[in-house]
């Protein structure tokens, strides 16, 4: 699991530097990882603290959160969940990847 767990914190890793601003699914799909596939990993780096995730607080329409993809959340609001989850590598998750690079 090393080897995989290693090659998606690296892929991972260059689309957050990226500074997209990209939907779970987007991600799971610049990955090629189906989006229940893509939560998984993401849970497991963040259990293992080499990815942090930051909740926004209420978040409405015209408002510019840090993060925003200009989409109001889509669809984190139809579903009545009215926050927005952000992602960045951890220090320990940088160095992980600088060695790998």
């Amino acid at each position: 699991m090393v080897v995989g767990y290693n090659f998606l914190l690296r892929r991972v890793a260059a689309i957050l530097d990226s500074k997209e601003n990209l939907t779970t699914s987007t991600f799971a799909s610049n990955l090629n990882l189906r989006q229940d596939e893509f939560r998984d990993i993401l849970n497991i780096m963040i259990k293992k603290g080499d990815v942090e995730c930051t909740v926004e607080g209420q978040v409405e329409c015209g408002v510019n959160c840090s993060g925003c993809s200009k989409i109001c959340a889509g669809a984190e609001l139809i579903n009545g969940r009215n926050s927005m989850k952000s992602y960045k590598l951890t220090e320990k998750g940088r160095a992980i990847y600088e060695s790998l690079s």
